[in-house]
């Protein structure tokens, strides 16, 4: 588990990176174009848009990791003595939402490709854009399932 998680961990930096580096080009050109030139570019606003998607899923991703994720603090102040608990609650919680964004982003996906569509300006097919939904929720289905381990470990050791 300590590889998988190893490589979710360089996937969601170099991803974020990667995707944040990109974005900032497009930016950039798409300013020096529309103010410097007089002659505005679409495509690096699309493309600006799908990357800052794709970063906000990794983003999530590694914020679950990190257990950085916003919660309701509200329930855990009035459980004090539950929050090993509330914290496996919310791991299943967000497990099954891991396992909705996979079946309905795969669904979406299959859809995309039988209409066979792509985005307006770039012509990526929009089954490409789509699968964005399954892979987030299986990079949130493996960050779940190690929080579970990690609770699971301490439970076992005598944790909160």
């Amino acid at each position: 588990m300590q590889a998988l998680s190893a490589v979710l961990d360089r996937l969601e930096r170099w991803g974020i990176l990667v995707t944040f580096a990109f974005s900032l080009v497009a930016l950039c050109i798409s300013v020096t174009t529309r103010y410097v030139f007089r002659r505005p570019l679409t495509w690096p606003d699309e493309l600006t848009t799908y990357l800052f998607m794709l970063m906000t899923f990794l983003g999530a991703s590694a914020a679950v990791k990190n257990n950085l994720e916003l919660k309701v603090d509200a329930i855990y102040e009035a459980f004090p003595g539950a929050l090993l608990g509330l914290d496996a609650l919310l791991h299943l919680v967000r497990l099954a939402v891991a396992a909705t964004f996979i079946y309905s982003g795969w669904r979406f996906v299959l859809i995309e490709m039988e209409m066979e569509t792509v985005s307006p300006i770039l012509l990526i097919p929009n089954s490409l854009i789509a699968c964005m939904l399954p892979f987030f929720g299986v990079l949130l289905g493996l960050r779940s399932i190690e929080g579970l381990g990690k609770l699971m470990a301490e439970r076992r050791r005598g944790g909160k």
